[in-house]
């Protein structure tokens, strides 16, 4: 029950509940508080490790045989719904309402992109799989109904051999016209199959644009952070003695 994509489920819609918050709570002094700062703190740090995916698939190309993008996910989830409680629900300045939007695009984007990204590439790879699969017995086919057409059956000689004959001299028999129409059957699903794959390639490059669009926003999430904690030590932490 308690598998890691069961948790991130449940991460999002705890999320969803803690945005859905601004609507029913808010409270103005949580934020500059201690408790309020070191959940921020804690949550900003949760965000930054999401980097460790991206860094580790795009710089050192590594594949490990656990799937990082699950930790990306968990972080990219825990360190938001911090982030928002730290807020207490209170955005009084153009840089918290920025960070807030971000924030909820960001997390949005991301939810919405791996489930697809993982749904296109599911599909894909099962199309790959039966496109195989019929390509396989395509062949065989071929190879079964060469071996059939190379006999002529009305005088029991090899096809070749009676080429100049008149067409009437060769009638096939009813197997071989039911080999035929089973091949033809095979070449329809096969080409159907082609299509699908051709199909799920597209989207599958959509949603390729989709993750770029994610790393723009949490580019500008990441930039609009460093303003926030920089102006955030500026002009102090009125909760120190």
């Amino acid at each position: 029950m308690w598998q890691e994509r069961n948790i991130n489920a449940y991460l999002a819609v705890f999320f969803a509940v803690l945005v859905m918050g601004f609507l029913v709570h808010q409270d103005p002094e949580f934020a500059g508080s201690a408790p309020g700062h070191f959940l921020g703190i804690i949550g900003t740090v949760l965000i930054l490790m999401t980097l460790i995916y991206p860094f580790r698939k795009r710089v050192l190309k590594k594949k490990g045989k656990q799937n990082p993008l699950n930790s990306h996910i968990t972080y990219g989830l825990i360190g938001p719904s911090l982030v928002v409680i730290h807020s207490g629900h209170k955005l009084e300045s153009l840089i918290g309402i920025l960070i807030f939007l971000s924030l909820v695009l960001v997390v949005l984007s991301g939810i919405v992109g791996r489930f697809l990204f993982k749904k296109v590439n599911r599909s894909l790879k099962e199309q790959k799989q039966d496109h195989k699969l019929l390509k396989d017995r395509i062949e065989r086919r071929k190879q079964e109904l060469f071996a059939a057409c190379s006999v002529d059956y009305s005088n029991g000689n090899a096809v070749g051999e009676s080429v100049g004959r008149e067409s009437s001299a060769f009638s096939p028999p009813p197997d071989l016209m039911d080999e035929c129409s089973h091949w033809l059957d095979e070449l329809r699903a096969f080409a159907e199959k082609e299509y699908n794959m051709r199909f799920f390639d597209r989207l599958k490059t959509l949603f390729t644009q989709w993750i770029k669009i994610h790393y723009v926003i949490s580019g500008f999430l990441f930039a609009l952070l460093i303003v926030h904690v920089i102006t955030t030590l500026y002009y102090g932490l009125r909760w120190l003695p």
